[in-house]
């Protein structure tokens, strides 16, 4: 090869860096073998990086005052290395991929191989393995490439670690090297796909792909049948011969007849071992693949007798091989002995060879076999064959070996008297240059001389191929499959279709199809080449071609098949798919999940029984491991020098998973809990308050860390039992990773946590067994600190969550704290559920108070459930005594109880202990006990147990001076202290108050003993216009209870004034908001029907924090036509209805209402919505008297869109809407919306109430026609919901959903086309609904009581549906004198009669006309009445009207009087006192009729004369009209004349 052409550039140092780079890996991989330290690894890495440093001075680059920092910020913040590197990189490439005429690597080496070797398969060798280390230095040059930016990237990561431009660069060289990986790639594979120039000779070049040599796997030996096997040769076969038939003439027939010459084989048997050789050559259109193939005898055949297929020798090696045989001698003078061709050596040379698909003879002379010489292994080797075919030959000592040719004859030595054969043959010990072998001959004693002499002379054949019509040499491969598992192979063909078997040139390109179905592995694929054509299907050698991994890289297409194309061998072969079962290996994380924390080494997703399978981990990865059975395998982890960790395993006969538990250096928090590893995320320590401020779950979770010294998800190494923590927020201990991790509870607290009013949810402890079990475990302060500031301390925080404990006898369980010694707890509410085994002391707040402790201004509100074995269980504390090491007292003051305590019994469970509102048990003697200013308004469930249980305490032993001024609820139905002793029977000590005693602000007001100033504890908001209280609270946010001369109870010292607006117009309606926010008890009064014009309100009347408590008296008048979008996110007319607050006798419509929540009236109703209608019912045409344009009135109803929640008249219902109807059309347009009819919301009362709009929700909506949500004491008392559709995912007639403690659905109906059932209430078809029986069924219901309106009935209303009767309609009589019309029925007081006459062009008025011509009259009068308010907006009215028309205030006779009813006309009846009268369901267009005049009479007789033509008459009606025309003008003119004087 020429030196030229080097493995790697070595100008520029670039020589020298990639040998560091080597030195680096092998210390890397010493290290990795134990065999070094991590010392030697750094080491070689500074010499690395020193040889960057001088290809970046040797590129022309210096340093000024060269510091370590300044060298390596010059070298990895430019590019000057990637330069060199990449021009290195692309020379190596160039040097392989050079045109033929250039010099380059791959020719040279190939030119090479041609010249050092003589036959294909080892220059293949030579060939591949030159070009493979050329890869190998280009794809080190690549690593060493890739190393250096990983350098760079180590260098940015310390010094620029938030230099976005750096890290754009860095990506960007990235990114270069990646490209350059994928260019050298396909650089790679278009040098092997090329044409290599292996010679350039004048006799011809030589240029073959790597794929068309004859490859060492082929260069083998062979068993070849003989097509034309003789066992033996007779006369007969010997008659054909003609060499014979020319030495002997006629003399040979007479030998045959009389001798019968014969000769048997020796050694040669019908199948005899050839070795396979073949050398390239100059491709002609005779040979198209440039390949000539040789075979020549094996030195080696078999030599077991007993076997068919035997060499029939003892010898492994054919020196008992004879040419020629001795068959006769003649013991005669002159009579000459014959020495003839062997049936060996006509065996050999005579007959064709088969090695399957193609045939092969001896070769004739020596140029058949010329091309097999012509190399230039065979020129350096002296032109010996016998040294270049040394490998093939018998290479005895004292042997002679010659190539036998096909061609023989004989020679006669009359002095001998013998005749022998000559044969043709090559002495391969001869010299003969130019690769022209030339052939000899050799008689019978000389080619085969006497052993026994010590001479030896060794035979071989040189058969030659005989081509096939295409030139190619032909090879047989077909496909198998083998192994377990469902596999598939298949070959394509030129035409695209498959087969199993083919006969292909040898050279080409195969290509195989082939997949593997299910959990079956795939192993590999493999070629098994058959090279016995007296056994075909035998294996003589197998070569893997891929293996799993291998075979993982590859694309299946679209149906899982992938395709991999091989160049057919020279051997008949098998192309062998080897599958077996495999198994699946799963990844977990046991305390947190990642991607890649594990990575299988591998790439396939399956394994086979037995088979190593290694893997990967991150640095955050602790351990990993997988269980035997039950058993749990850890498995090791090793380290390499980069720090990359691995561990292996022997895969089972079954999937498994790996286990693994993760820490993390750079943490991802959500909530405080990391995502990565689930360590708690460090509370912020403020020195200048000395507490640490926690802001969510997992800071929550560090400070008990800290104070337990618990260092598992921490790096906390002691305990700090007195550290201060504090709130800064709201927080959930939900870990977002897993759903059911549970608290672990701070241990012994001796600092101070104040909770700064924040509030800690999703506290969960369902497994714990501890004996003290709290948030807190215990409390403890020093016993001789009187200082209150000094003490353990919790403070202003509410804890929502649950305890359930596992242990057969926990000691104490408290909400808050298990137990106290010497602490102060002060506003603490406490939610937290508790229940569970044996529990001896437990407490809302407190399980035992072991010493002298202060609870203020505290709450609990869970539910405690528990075995009734137990010592003491209270709403605020379980258990108290002292320790008299302690000083001073417990003092419970100023806390109050709203939960739940519930019992259940366990069998052999003993005796029942104490319970208590406030307390259980206290057992403190004679000890100062403080028990003041507290309150229950929880309950017990535990009837049959009522001797066990106080309102306030169970059993109370201590001094009774500080017990004082307590309440519990009235339902209780036990005293306030349990037992017979002086204070159980003391009723001044605890009182039992209604709870109506409790909403009106007593209870507060007595608490507080009076105190109003500012400082007292208790507050209640009663009728300041915020959300009304139950009962006292401990919020100052809340109202100041007062008490009144009156002895009621305000949030006001003196009541108020009220103040009534009457409102007339849009302006005024629009001006309530503001006029709300100044008194929300100011009351309104709309005193007309009042048109919104199209405008939009902005601002709704109310808020929460401002309800509206006065009077909304709509006085039966209605708003429509305005729209409503709230700027605070919520829509509706009214925000918040306070307590006090009412809304009634009022309807609005026409309306678009948009908003996050959005209602026809209100958001929330704390007070009273009565006779109120959201919506109109409304069909038929009409004119919009804003556009002017023509619409139907179904779009007048009012549309409500709400995002999360729509409802048609409330969103939250809290108070009582009743005698209310709604029409509006309500859609929430979340994924999760809720819509209700008349709330979406109910926790209050709806009674005697409908709902016909259409509600729509999305698919994982809640939609129901009365209430989407019936909560918590919400009640729908007589309703009924008709719906033209309810939609949604979860939907109800009456109800969407229904929670367990909501209150009573009693008296509804629904449409049986809605969805429903007997809790929703009684299903009713259309026409049971519309009709008059269920108005009455409907008015039996509300009979009595006075505050529920009744309903009337009318087919033509209401969609023919009841409807509600308001209390406003009464009995009105309205009359038109002038025109004689007396309207009575049920209306509004206010309401006018307007009679609108026809226009003579209308259809009813000419439908009148018509009717009247018929019967010879006129149309004196028509109009149509309509019922109206005085600003002529429709009014309502109720059941059938009475219409009488007198007749005497017209002029006339023959009167008739009609009306236009059902597009048809109607003729009335006419009394003798000339009334007409009609009970009508609605107003109707009337006619009155009568007789013509004379002069209508004249003027029809000369219209009909006009008719017919007979003009006399016209002349006539000329006069009428001038006279009339005369009368007229005088009547103006005397008009005028009068108007002047």
């Amino acid at each position: 090869m020429s030196k030229d052409i080097d493995v790697y550039e070595t100008a520029g140092n670039v020589g020298n860096t990639l040998s560091a780079y080597e030195d680096y890996m092998k210390a890397a991989q010493l290290y990795m073998d134990g065999k070094t330290d991590m010392n030697a690894v750094e080491k070689s890495k500074q010499k690395l990086y020193d040889n960057f440093i001088e290809v970046y001075k040797a590129a022309g680059n210096s340093f000024e005052n060269p510091t370590d920092e300044k060298k390596k910020d010059a070298i990895f913040c430019n590019d000057t290395i990637d330069g060199v590197f990449k021009r290195s990189i692309w020379s190596m490439i160039n040097a392989l991929n050079k045109p033929s005429d250039e010099k380059n690597y791959a020719d040279a080496a190939a030119q090479f191989a041609y010249r050092a070797y003589g036959f294909s398969g080892d220059q293949y060798n030579y060939i591949v393995s030159s070009i493979d280390k050329q890869f190998m230095e280009i794809i080190k040059m690549e690593m060493m490439y890739q190393e250096f930016i990983a350098q760079r990237g180590d260098y940015f990561e310390e010094k620029y670690p938030d230099d976005e431009s750096k890290w754009e660069s860095y990506a960007a060289w990235t990114n270069d090297l990646n490209k350059l990986n994928e260019d050298v790639a396909k650089a790679m594979d278009t040098m092997l796909d090329r044409e290599i120039l292996v010679s350039d000779s004048t006799v011809g070049s030589i240029r073959m792909k790597l794929d068309e040599f004859v490859k060492p796997e082929d260069m083998v030996s062979v068993r070849m049948k003989n097509e034309n096997y003789h066992e033996k040769l007779t006369g007969e076969f010997y008659e054909n011969e003609q060499p014979i038939i020319d030495a002997f003439n006629e003399g040979y027939l007479y030998l045959i007849e009389e001798y019968g010459w014969k000769s048997n084989a020796d050694v040669i048997t019908p199948f005899i071992n050839f070795h396979r050789i073949a050398v390239p050559t100059p491709k002609t259109e005779e040979n198209p693949s440039g390949i000539d193939i040789y075979y020549i005898f094996d030195t080696s055949q078999p030599h077991d007798a007993e076997e068919d297929w035997a060499w029939n020798s003892d010898d492994s090696v054919p020196e008992n091989l004879r040419f020629y045989q001795f068959e006769e001698k003649i013991d005669l003078t002159l009579a000459r002995d014959q020495h003839i061709p062997s049936c060996d050596f006509i065996n050999l040379t005579k007959e064709n060879y088969s090695d399957g698909q193609n045939q092969f003879s001896c070769a004739k002379n020596t140029a058949e076999f010329q091309s097999l010489f012509a190399t230039g292994l065979f020129s350096a080797l002296s032109s010996i064959p016998g040294d270049y075919l040394s490998e093939y030959l018998l290479t005895k000592k004292d042997t002679k070996t010659y190539i036998a040719l096909s061609d023989y004859d004989f020679d006669y030595h009359d002095a001998w008297a013998t005749s022998y054969t000559i044969f043709h043959v090559v002495d391969t010990t001869g010299q003969y240059p130019g690769s022209s072998l030339e052939s000899s001959t050799l008689s019978a004693e000389k080619i085969q001389p006497d052993k026994s002499a010590g001479a030896y002379s060794a035979y071989t054949v040189i058969l030659k191929n005989r081509p096939q019509e295409d030139g190619y040499y032909k090879t047989k491969v077909d496909v198998a499959t083998n192994g377990v598992g469902d596999t598939e192979l298949e070959m394509v063909q030129e035409d695209g279709t498959t087969c199993q078997e083919n006969i292909v040139p040898s050279g080409k390109e195969v290509t195989l199809r082939f997949k593997a179905e299910g959990t079956t592995v795939l192993e590999s694929l493999t070629l098994q080449r058959h090279n016995n054509t007296e056994n075909p299907s035998e294996v003589t050698s197998e070569e893997t071609l891929l293996i799993k991994d291998q075979i993982a890289t590859l694309s299946p297409d679209e149906e899982g098949y992938y395709t991999y194309t091989y160049s057919a061998p020279y051997s008949n072969a098998t192309f062998v798919l080897n599958g077996a079962v495999g198994y699946k290996v799963y990844v977990k994380g046991t305390n947190q999940s990642f991607e890649d924390a594990i990575q299988l080494d591998s790439y396939v997703d399956y394994f086979e029984e037995g088979e190593n399978v290694e893997f990967y981990v991150s640095d955050n990865v602790k351990s990993v491991g997988y269980y035997e059975g039950n058993t749990y395998k850890e498995l090791a982890l090793t380290e390499n020098y980069e720090g990359d960790r691995k561990g292996s395993f022997v895969m089972p006969a079954k999937d498994i998973t790996l286990y693994y538990n993760a820490v993390c250096k750079e943490h991802s928090y959500d909530n405080g809990f990391c995502t990565k590893c689930g360590g708690y995320q460090p509370a912020d320590y403020n020195e200048s308050t000395g507490s640490y401020e926690i802001g969510n779950g997992g800071q929550m979770f560090w400070f008990a860390a800290l104070v337990n010294g618990d260092g598992e998800h921490t790096q906390i190494q002691e305990a700090k039992p007195d550290a201060h923590g504090v709130l800064v927020s709201d927080i959930s201990l939900k870990n977002p990773v897993d759903e059911n991790y549970e608290w672990k509870p701070i241990g012994e607290f001796k600092g101070i946590f104040d909770g700064q009013n924040h509030t800690i949810s999703d506290f969960s402890m369902t497994k714990v067994n501890d004996q003290s079990i709290g948030f807190f475990q215990s409390l403890m302060s020093d016993p001789n600190e009187t200082d209150e500031a000094k003490k353990a301390t919790l403070k202003n925080f509410t804890l929502n969550g649950k305890i359930v404990t596992t242990a057969e006898a926990a000691s104490a369980a408290g909400g808050v704290v298990g137990t106290t010694s010497g602490g102060v707890i002060r506003r603490v509410n406490s939610n937290v559920n508790i229940g569970g085994g044996l529990i001896y002391d437990i407490g809302g707040i407190v399980g035992e108070i072991k010493a002298a402790t202060s609870i203020e201004e505290s709450t609990y509100s869970g539910k405690i459930v528990l075995d009734y074995s137990f010592y003491g269980v209270g709403g605020i504390v379980g258990f108290v005594t002292d320790d008299d090491t302690y000083a001073g007292g417990t003092k419970i003051k100023d806390c109050a109880n709203y939960g739940l305590i519930t019992y259940y019994k366990v069998e052999n469970h003993g005796g029942r202990g104490y319970s208590g509102g406030i307390t259980g048990q206290v057992a403190l003697g004679e000890e100062d006990f403080i028990l003041s200013d507290c309150y229950n308004y929880g309950s017990v469930l535990a009837e049959e147990w009522k001797e066990i249980y106080g309102a306030i305490s169970g059993y109370c032993a201590a001094k009774k001076d500080g017990i004082k001024n307590n309440y519990y609820l009235d339902t209780l139905p036990v005293k306030g202290f349990l037992g017979e002793a002086e204070i159980a029977n003391d009723e001044e000590l605890a009182k039992a108050k209604t709870a109506e005693q409790f909403k009106s602000g007593e209870e507060a007001y007595l608490l507080n003993n009076e105190v109003t100033d500012g400082s007292q504890v208790w507050y209640q908001n009663i009728d300041n216009g915020e959300t009304p209280d139950a009962y006292p609270v401990l919020d100052d946010t809340h109202g100041t209870v007062y008490r009144w001369e009156d002895g009621t109870y305000s949030n006001y010292e003196k009541e108020p004034v009220e103040e009534t607006y009457e409102i007339r117009t849009f302006e005024e309606f629009k001006k309530i908001p503001e006029i709300v926010k100044k008194n929300n008890r100011a009351n309104f009064k709309l005193m007309n029907t009042i048109f919104g014009n199209g405008k939009t309100m902005t601002e709704s009347i109310g808020s929460a924090d401002n309800p509206y408590n006065g009077t909304f008296d709509g006085q039966g008048y209605y708003v429509y036509r305005f729209d409503i979008k709230s700027s605070d996110g919520n829509a509706a007319l009214f925000d918040t209805i306070g307590a006090r607050g009412s809304v009634k006798n009022f309807a609005a419509f026409y309306q678009n209402i948009e908003g996050e929540k959005a209602a026809g009236l209100a958001i929330v109703n704390y007070g009273l919505i009565d006779e109120c209608i959201s919506g109109s019912n409304l069909s038929g045409p009409f004119t919009d008297q804003l556009t002017k344009e023509p619409k139907n009135l179904t779009e007048t109803t009012t549309f409500v869109k709400g995002t999360s929640m729509a409802g048609g008249v409330v969103v939250e219902n809290k108070g009582v809407i009743r005698n209310t109807a709604n029409y509006a059309k309500a859609t929430a347009s979340a994924s999760d919306g809720i819509a209700g009819g008349i709330a979406v919301v109910n926790s209050g009362t709806i009674e005697n109430c409908m709902s016909i709009g259409a509600l729509s929700t999305k698919e994982n909506g809640i939609a129901g026609g009365i209430v989407g949500k019936l909560d918590k004491n919400g009640s729908i008392q007589i309703a009924y919901s008709a719906q033209t559709a309810i939609e949604g995912g979860t939907i109800g007639a009456v109800f969407g959903t229904k929670e367990e403690t909501a209150g009573a659905v009693n008296n509804t109906y629904y449409l049986d086309t809605l969805s429903g059932n007997e809790e929703q209430g009684t299903a009713k078809t259309a026409a049971e609904m519309k009709s008059n029986a269920f108005k009455e069924e409907l008015n039996t219901l509300v009979a009595g009581n006075e505050e529920l309106c009744s309903w009337t009935w009318n087919s033509t209303k209401n969609q023919g549906y009841p409807r509600i009767l308001s209390s406003l309609i009464t009995e009105v009589e309205l009359v038109n004198a002038s025109r004689g019309v007396t309207v009575k029925g049920m209306m509004h007081k206010d309401t006018k009669l307007q009679l609108n006459e026809l226009d003579k062009k209308n259809d009813i008025y000419q439908a009148f006309k018509k009717y009247a011509q018929k019967t010879d009259k006129q149309v004196l009068y028509s109009a149509e009445p309509t019922l109206v308010y005085g600003d002529e907006q429709p009014a309502p009215y109720e059941g059938n009207l009475n219409v009488k028309l007198d007749l005497s205030k017209y002029r006339g006779k023959g009167y008739k009087v009609l009306v236009y009813r059902n597009n048809q006309i109607e003729e009335l009846e006419i009394d003798k006192q000339m009334i007409a009268s009609k009970d009508v369901e609605e107003m109707v267009p009337f006619a009155v009729l009568a007789e013509k005049s004379e002069l209508s009479k004249a003027v029809d007789h000369i219209k009909d004369t006009i008719k017919t033509g007979d003009n006399s008459s016209v002349i006539l009606l000329l006069c009428i009209v001038v006279v009339a025309g005369s009368v007229a003008g005088g009547v103006i003119y005397w008009r005028k004349r009068k108007a002047k004087k």
